[in-house]
C-alpha cells in the first residue's frame, strides 16, 4: 500500500489542489446567496391555519418572511372586536435565491403546499404601501417655552388697574399628534404605475387572494 504523500503525487494537480482545498462548513438548511441568479420575493401557499407556523420555520432558516396584515372588525359575544389578520390568508412572501436547495427546504416545512409563483419589488411596495395606509403615525410635539411675563408698568393716575400676564401653554396640555394617510396623500404627491393591489382593503379574503393570484398571473 503506498504512502499518503506518494498517492498524491501520483494525482494530477488540479486533483491535488482540489483535495488539498479546506472544507468549508455548509449547512443546506439555511438559505444562501445563488451565484448567477437574482433574489426576488416569491409566494408560498401554506395552509392558513400553519401560517404563522411554516413564517417562523422560514424565519429560523435565514430566508426573508412578509406577512402583510389587514385589520378588520368581528362581533364576538356580542361585542365589535379589532384585530388583524393575514391580508392574503394561506400565503407567504419569501425572499430568496431560486435553486433546487431553497425549493426542497421550503416544500419539506409542514404547512407548505408549494411556491405558486414571484412577484416584483414594485408590487410589494405597493402592498406594503397598502398595509401601512389607516395606521396611524404618531408624532410627538414638544411644548413651546412659557413666554416671560410681561414687565407691569406703573400708571400716573390715580386709578389701580389690573394687569393681566398671560402665560404660554402647560405641557400637559399638549397631545401629541396624529398624523394619517389623508394627512400625509395631502402633503405629498407621487406617481407610479396603478396596481391591482391599490384597491385591495376594500375587498374580502377571498378577493383578496384572487387579486394575488392575478398579479401572478394565475387567474
Amino acid at each position: 500500500m503506498k504512502p499518503i504523500a506518494q498517492a498524491l503525487e501520483d494525482l494530477s494537480p488540479e486533483v491535488r489542489a482540489e483535495l488539498l482545498r479546506p472544507a468549508q462548513s455548509r449547512d443546506p438548511r439555511y438559505a444562501e446567496i445563488v451565484d448567477g441568479l437574482d433574489p426576488r420575493w416569491h409566494v408560498v401557499e401554506v395552509f392558513a391555519s400553519a401560517q404563522a407556523e411554516v413564517a417562523e420555520v422560514l424565519i429560523g432558516h435565514r430566508f426573508g418572511v412578509y406577512v402583510p396584515e389587514v385589520e378588520e372588525t368581528i362581533i364576538r359575544r356580542g361585542r365589535k372586536v379589532d384585530r388583524r389578520v393575514p391580508m392574503f390568508s394561506g400565503y407567504l412572501f419569501v425572499f430568496m435565491w431560486y435553486s433546487d436547495q431553497h425549493w426542497q427546504c421550503i416544500s419539506n416545512i409542514p404547512g407548505v403546499v408549494e411556491i405558486v409563483g414571484a412577484l416584483s419589488d414594485a408590487e410589494i411596495d405597493v402592498v406594503r404601501t397598502m398595509e401601512n395606509m389607516k395606521r396611524p403615525v404618531i408624532i410627538d410635539i414638544e411644548p413651546e417655552p412659557e413666554p416671560e411675563p410681561a414687565p407691569v408698568v406703573k400708571s400716573k393716575s390715580k386709578k389701580k388697574r389690573r394687569w393681566k400676564n398671560r402665560k404660554g401653554a402647560k405641557a400637559k396640555d399638549l397631545k401629541p399628534k396624529v398624523i394619517t394617510e389623508a394627512h400625509l396623500r395631502a402633503q405629498i404627491i407621487t406617481t407610479r404605475a396603478w396596481s391591482a393591489f391599490d384597491d385591495v382593503l376594500q375587498l374580502d379574503s377571498e378577493g383578496r387572494n384572487q387579486t394575488l393570484m392575478r398579479a401572478l398571473g394565475l387567474s
